[in-house]
């Protein structure tokens, strides 16, 4: 044991004398070219606010050249950088006026968000020609910033109102971005060249463009502008997968930033005037001034936070219960007796709509509630007619080939008609483009195409077939059979399409929405369920083929539809029921059994119909589950906009001007439509192509009308965009709260304040004072100040404080910006003043040791002791965090500061009082 401990102590030894071989020896490989001592004096100066310093260090580099005042710290930053940095406006003037080098400058201030200093930046320099602000040199090799920033795209980015207000000022404009599909040549070669950088380059561009402050400052029509620009980004976030997220998020703040902009609406009639505006209207034409075209627009480009808006949401349902008032307030009972008798009197109202379309009844029906009811009503009229017809009340013989229409198939043929008429209306209201787009008019057209193919089979089979014959006997694909089948399906998706009613309600609504989205889910699941069917069936089929059999039962029987299930994996069709329908435990495992004694085959074929189970059971389905309950979950996560939204589409579609009655109704011409089609003959027809059109009282009464409401659109959207930047301000302000930057900035403060002093009792003494301070810290590092003063003696009690007359920064701002701080600070026992404090005396009128004097005397604080504060006190009763720590930390450093100055001044007054000091 001992030998092992003295083994151990001599291999940890380690004398100064011992070789360190495991050591890696490090040395600087980028050595950059170091500052001289005045260059770092005069760096120095800049970062600690000595206006007095730097000045005299640019007066004597244009002199004697001794500094370059253009010089870079380690950190790559020049003078001009680190006063940016500081915020000290003073000396960013005072550098250049003296003109040192810009740069990338005006970035770096846009970066810091320092107004001030981009001020200072963008009148340092007239513009030039096409320049529209200061020539800015960028450096590629040491600068921040890639050369397609400019500074009115880095504004944007920062979203900084003033800012980009200063630069759009000023003529600034930002480059048109190409389509991502473009492939003109420009786009073609920067591909080529460097595809990264092109791609940075547009979204850089596009960051920019959604900033909400550049959409509020520069966009004509802000909303439009927010629409597009969202519709936009969400296409590109398809296409460019690498930026998917940014272009995201870029869609989404354009998005909100609109949700925000109608939120300043504060009347009805702002709203109204916003959401019924279009920018699209001919002046020329009679145009309905109250449709709510911008919110069919929002609908359109997929605004849901706009369209779910309160403000919004509250005046479309002032629309839908027009003639209701109180509805919501109403009980469930009233509200669906009301519903119940307006549905039992639809087919009443739409006949004295057919008459008479202008009078009280016709315009009742017209409104968009009674509309939505009238249609609900007659629709279950519909599914009614379709019960009876699969009841079979009024039912053809059996055996009849090609029977005729009943009396229940005559009643629902109105109806088919009517859904037919209605689709094509829509299709040529809407375009082709917006109708595909909506899923419900797919089913639509799915569910009219069979009923219309139900309705030419029977008319074939009628034609075609005559006399009694079996049903046995019929052929597979006769049109009877094949029109009885279709009419089932059809009626699975007549029952389903009712489905889009329940969106009216908020309690069914979000289910209904969940359940279209798990549509989508399962369309993706069975892409990948389909490759994994078609492989085990290939391999299943591959390994069964030789061992089909006839079946054992009696009469034979092949297949898994039979009792005994056999012959499951002989054709590739069959295989593929067979796997399919063993997901639900319907097919036995002895199918996977062969006559002969195989059990090399047996074992093989068992195990892949198992692997495939385990696959298809435990690893899909599953998957499956839980895609479709994150889709639930999304659409619970947003229910009430996805509801709203959904809901408004539903509503705008009965806001519509025509549709107003339903099936069968609507196939019925009215006298209003032959008056239309009259005159539209008239119009195009019967017009005589030399006579011109005059220009009647009507239609410039028209024009002027949509020449006002344009008027008013822009003075509502001066309003908002006015609200907005006030409230984004504000909010900013109250997010920010108190940072370590507002610490750093106010210490940046009181060492500018302390240099100030300095300056002043260098270079204005009082009128007896004889002596004057020779030079600053650069002329001699050693030494801060030096004296050489003859002090007159007549009024040896009299003492010079410099420090209360002088207004300062720190007194400005910290009252301002720091006041709750100081104030706990000091309640809690930072600063313990001296107890022999004293009121000073006043300085003679005639005193110039302050640039101003005040008329009142403010007792100076000597702070002699700084003391820390105990844990309790520290921690508070709430406990405070690190931050505190190290707020206390930085007033500490301020406090010592002060202390340093106060010391400066004494050594000053002893050296008035009692004379210079004898060496």
């Amino acid at each position: 044991l001992n030998l092992l401990m003295a083994m151990s102590q001599l291999y940890y030894k380690k004398t100064d004398n011992s070789s360190y071989r495991d050591r890696i020896p490090l040395r600087i490989v980028r050595a950059e070219s170091e500052l001289s001592a005045l260059e770092r004096a005069y760096l120095g100066a800049v970062e600690k606010g000595d206006y007095a310093s730097v000045k005299q260090a640019l007066e004597e580099a244009e002199i004697y050249f001794r500094i370059n005042i253009n010089c870079i710290d380690p950190l790559g930053r020049t003078a001009l950088l680190i006063a940016i940095e500081n915020e000290n406006l003073e000396i960013i003037d005072l550098l250049l006026s003296y003109n040192v080098y810009v740069g990338d400058a005006l970035l770096h201030a846009i970066r810091k968000e320092v107004v001030g200093a981009v001020e200072l930046l963008l009148n340092h320099k007239k513009p030039r020609g096409e320049k529209q602000v200061p020539p800015i040199l960028l450096d590629k090799q040491f600068s921040g910033f890639t050369p397609d920033i400019t500074p009115i795209i880095l504004a944007a980015h920062t979203n900084n109102y003033e800012i980009i207000k200063l630069l759009v000022q000023r003529g600034v404009s930002i480059p048109q971005p190409h389509a991502v599909r473009c492939n003109c040549v420009e786009c073609v070669s920067s591909l080529d060249v460097d595809g990264l950088r092109h791609s940075r380059s547009r979204l850089n561009i596009y960051k920019a463009l959604a900033s909400p402050s550049l959409i509020a400052l520069s966009s004509e029509d802000p909303f439009l502008t927010a629409f597009q620009l969202s519709w936009e980004l969400k296409e590109l976030s398809t296409v460019e997968n690498e930026f998917k997220s940014e272009y995201e998020e870029l869609s989404h703040v354009c998005k909100q930033f609109a949700k925000d902009l109608l939120d300043q609406t504060r009347s009805s009639k702002e709203l109204e005037i916003i959401l019924n505006y279009r920018d699209d209207i001919n002046p020329l034409l009679d145009e309905n001034a109250n449709d709510l075209a911008r919110l069919k627009l929002a609908i359109k480009y997929c605004q849901k936070e706009f369209v779910a808006q309160p403000n919004c949401q509250q005046l479309l349902a002032s629309r839908w219960y027009d003639e209701f008032p109180g509805w919501r307030r109403r009980h469930w009972a009233g509200k669906l007796i009301t519903c119940v008798f307006i549905g039992l009197l639809f087919p009443l109202l739409c006949i004295l709509y057919l008459i008479t379309p202008k009078s009280r009844y016709g315009l009742f029906i017209r409104k968009p509630f009674v509309k939505f009811i009238c249609h609900t009503a007659s629709y279950l009229t519909f599914l009614f007619l379709l019960f009876l017809a699969s009841q079979h009340i009024a039912s053809a013989p059996m055996d009849c080939q090609g029977p005729a229409p009943t009396a229940v198939e005559w009643m629902i043929l109105p109806w088919v008609l009517g859904f037919i008429w209605t689709e094509i209306k829509q299709m040529w209201d809407s375009g082709f483009q917006d109708y595909i787009e909506d899923w419900w008019n797919l089913m639509d057209f799915i569910m009219n195409s069979l009923y219309l193919a139900t309705i030419s089979l029977k008319i074939v089979a009628y034609a075609k077939y005559h006399g009694p014959k079996l049903r046995g006997s019929w052929e597979m694909w006769h049109p009877t059979l094949v029109a009885e089948a279709l009419f089932a399906i059809a009626n699975i998706f007549s029952s389903l399409r009712l489905i889009c009613l329940f969106t009216a309600n908020s309690h069914l609504g979000p289910l209904q929405i969940s359940l279209g989205r798990m549509l989508l889910d399962i369309l993706k699941f069975l892409f990948i369920y389909c490759l994994v069917l078609l492989a085990f069936a290939n391999g299943l089929n591959q390994l069964y083929f030789y061992y089909e059999d006839e079946g054992s039962t009696d009469p034979p029987c092949k297949g898994i539809r039979c009792s005994g299930q056999n012959n499951a994996f002989s054709t590739l069709f069959e295989t593929l029921q067979s796997l399919f329908w063993s997901i639900f435990g319907l097919i036995s495992l002895y199918v996977t059994n062969v006559k002969p004694d195989h059990e090399f085959t047996e074992f093989v074929g068992t195990t892949m119909f198992g692997t495939y189970n385990v696959i298809s059971l435990v690893v899909l389905l599953n998957m499956l589950i839980a895609m479709m309950n994150n889709s639930y979950q999304h659409i619970a996560d947003h229910a009430d906009i996805e509801w709203k939204f959904a809901r408004t589409k539903l509503w705008m579609s009965y806001f519509e001007e025509g549709g107003t009655l339903p099936s069968p109704f609507n196939i019925i011409p009215s006298p209003k439509s032959v008056y239309y089609l009259f005159r539209w003959i008239k119009t195009y027809l019967f017009k005589r192509p030399s006579v011109k059109r005059l220009e009647t009282f009507d239609t410039l009464r028209r024009a002027a009308d949509n020449v006002r409401l344009n008027h008013e659109y822009q003075e509502v959207l001066r309003n908002l965009v006015k609200r907005y930047v006030a409230a984004m301000i504000r909010d900013a302000k109250t997010e920010e709260g108190l940072t370590e930057e507002n610490f750093k900035e106010l210490k940046q403060d009181i060492s500018s304040f302390r240099y100030e002093v300095l300056g002043m009792m260098k270079g204005k003494s009082p009128s007896w004072v004889s002596g004057n301070v020779a030079s600053s810290t650069l002329a001699y590092p050693g030494n801060s100040f030096k004296y050489s003063p003859k002090f007159p003696t007549e009024d040896p009690q009299q003492k010079l404080y410099v420090f209360d007359p002088i207004p300062t920064t720190l007194q400005r701002r910290a009252a301002n910006t720091t006041t709750s701080v100081c104030s706990n600070s000091l309640a809690n026992g930072l600063v313990v003043p001296s107890k022999s404090e004293k009121t000073q005396k006043e300085l003679p009128k005639d005193s110039e040791a302050g640039s101003v004097q005040r008329p009142t005397r403010i007792p100076s604080l000597k702070c002699e002791e700084i003391h820390s504060l105990p844990e309790e006190d520290t921690l508070g009763s709430s406990g405070h965090n690190q931050d505190h720590i190290k707020t206390e930390k930085v007033m500490v450093e301020v406090l010592k500061d002060i202390q340093e100055v106060d010391h400066c001044g004494r050594e000053q007054t002893k050296e008035v009082k009692n004379g210079p000091k004898k060496v």
